[in-house]
């Protein structure tokens, strides 16, 4: 009888998709997958999600120095071919949080890791997967996000000691399974591999921690009367929050920063550093403990929402007119005219425009057009493809011109509102504003704002598009201070590139991941001194698939234009001429006559 109670008990355990007992899957480990977001080892963005159109994804828990993911390797080599031709995807996933990327880098290539390496320095993913061992090996189902199978690759692995051969493929049964429409016989087994070591542990403080990391961070955003939906302006409010937290710092949504880290250092760099992320995710899994102390946070809030926020401004120019956008239909570009208020030529410390309507304000770029005397001087701008005099677009924060630099406003200079509208699905009105700071001297330099502007490229239907590019040659020495991208809703990745004359290359920016809703400015926390003849070389690429969710069509052919639904493909950068000289111009372009 007990050997019969013993056979039944052994045979659910192994049909059915029944969890074979793991001291290394917690009970408590997820069965649905959850949205994340990782570099991996050569810089390129993935989004778990955005592999939606998969039959089958599938990750491996990596680790530097582990020998059985160094030999478990070798069999997710041989599922790739078996699997990977009929649709599904493989990667590895590094969970150590001391394990640089050239470390991974350099692992790979000594061992032959040809697969994407997914680094979570945070251990966003660590925690919200509840992974305890390397080599654990994760099967993952795109149409619902469940795990099909969840343990070992095979059984061929112990501690110390191999079998020649597998006498059990796991994940290959699990895969095949699948595939077949069949039930997965053994959905758990256990894992051997190396423990995870989780970098933060124990209690963690609210009022020492996380009110001033919060402060720091995220109040200036997230507080009474500014961008953000809501506020932290308490613990209760945080509290109320704590799962968006942990779900926007897993998907690298918050902060909006874009930049890969490992390239380029600057100076309104709000990101948040590895430990920072790992201490609020650490907090938010603890139950979010009020903890003792007084709340600090309150003390973080802005006293008011400033109008302006560089502060009273020497003058304000508005649009001379109040602009009516219809409800619906698309609004070709707008431009409103307004002579320069000023009497004598002046030199600005800075500017900022106001959107009278956020609502309907897709973009407004303010070109200045120089009087006849000065028109020799005049700044390249070409409605926008070279440069502009200010800018607002969304996710834009004002600052003032990088130290020592400032722009000239000469005497009877006119000033260019070009306004795209969008519509709300009723009637509205705009009347944008620009705010001129003066400075107090004439600076030791210039601030250009330059482009480099690819409209050559066409993104065919349901097809990603590599390798787009657009440069910029310098013709003197200069000191580059800021660099801006700039795309539209398919934009996906974006590099600036520095060439120098004698053929050395270095990448100022990556941004793995553009995101059309925060086009930032990213300052050089040091200006760059580029020589005479160093070429600005941009790169990038486009999504024009299904699985990008910002895609408003995946079956239109897209091409360089206006509209939002239409893509661009600009560098913007700002520089100033070095040594104490004049700007050298580039010379404008010639517009083809019309045939």
């Amino acid at each position: 009888m007990k050997s019969l109670l013993l056979k039944l008990l052994l045979c659910a355990a192994l049909t059915g998709g029944a969890r074979a007992a793991s001291p290394d899957i917690p009970a408590s480990a997820p069965e649905i997958v959850p949205n994340f977001r990782l570099l991996d080892h050569t810089g390129r963005s993935h989004e778990l999600y955005r592999y939606r159109d998969r039959k089958l994804i599938v990750l491996m828990v990596g680790g530097n120095g582990c020998p059985i993911v160094r030999h478990g390797v070798v069999g997710l080599k041989q599922l790739r071919e078996e699997f990977g031709p009929r649709g599904v995807v493989f990667a590895l996933l590094n969970v150590n949080a001391h394990d640089s990327q050239p470390e991974i880098v350099a692992e790979a290539k000594e061992f032959g890791y040809d697969f994407p390496i997914l680094i979570d320095p945070a251990q966003a993913t660590a925690r919200a997967l509840k992974l305890q061992r390397t080599a654990e090996v994760l099967v993952i189902d795109p149409a619902t996000w469940r795990l099909i199978y969840r343990g070992a690759l095979d059984d061929r692995l112990e501690y110390g000691q191999q079998k020649p051969q597998p006498g059990r493929r796991f994940a290959a049964e699990a895969i095949a399974a699948f595939l077949a429409g069949e039930p997965v016989k053994v959905a758990r087994t256990e894992v051997k591999g190396c423990a995870v070591t989780l970098e933060v542990t124990g209690p963690v403080d609210y009022a020492k921690q996380i009110a001033p990391l919060l402060g720091e961070h995220c109040v200036s955003c997230h507080s009474a009367g500014n961008i953000a939906p809501f506020a932290f302006s308490s613990y209760e409010k945080v509290r109320g929050h704590s799962r968006t937290i942990a779900e926007v710092l897993r998907e690298d949504r918050m902060p909006p920063w874009h930049a890969d880290p490992h390239y380029g250092t600057f100076a309104n760099d709000r990101s948040l550093t590895a430990a920072e992320r790992a201490t609020l995710l650490e907090w938010i899994a603890q139950g979010a403990p009020r903890g003792t102390g007084d709340d600090p946070l309150p003390g973080f809030q802005p006293k008011s929402a400033e109008p302006w926020p560089l502060g009273k401004p020497d003058r304000v120019v508005k649009m001379p007119e109040e602009a009516k956008i219809p409800a619906t239909g698309l609004i070709p570009y707008q431009f409103y005219v307004v002579a320069a208020p000023v009497e004598e030529d002046t030199w600005l410390r800075g500017v900022s425009i106001r959107a009278g309507n956020p609502k309907v304000v897709h973009h407004c770029l303010v070109f200045i057009r120089y009087p006849e005397r000065l028109r020799h001087l005049e700044p390249p701008q070409e409605q926008g493809t070279a440069g502009f005099f200010a800018g607002f677009v969304p996710g834009t924060e004002p600052t003032f011109f990088p130290e020592g630099t400032g722009k000239l406003l000469p005497k009877g200079s006119l000033l260019i509102f070009q306004m795209h509208y969008t519509t709300t699905g009723k009637e509205e009105t705009d009347r944008s504003e620009l705010a001129l700071y003066f400075a107090p001297e004439k600076p030791a330099a210039e601030l250009v704002t330059g482009a480099a502007t690819n409209g050559r490229f066409e993104l065919a239907p349901n097809t990603r598009l590599d390798g787009v590019k657009s440069q910029f040659r310098f013709a003197q020495d200069v000191w580059l201070h800021e660099l801006s991208p700039h795309m539209h809703l398919r934009g996906d990745t974006f590099t600036y590139t520095a060439v120098f004359p004698d053929g050395r290359s270095e990448v100022l920016l990556h941004v793995p991941h553009y995101d059309f809703n925060w086009q930032t400015l990213y300052r050089l926390k040091e200006p760059r001194r580029l020589p005479a003849g160093t070429r600005l070389v941009c790169s990038g690429s486009f999504d024009n698939t299904a699985t990008n969710p910002a895609n408003p069509n995946p079956n239109a052919t897209v091409r360089f234009g206006e509209q939002t639904d239409d893509e661009m493909f600009i560098g913007y950068f700002n520089w100033s001429p070095a040594d104490g000289q004049a700007a050298v111009r580039p010379a404008p372009k010639q517009r083809r006559k019309k045939r």
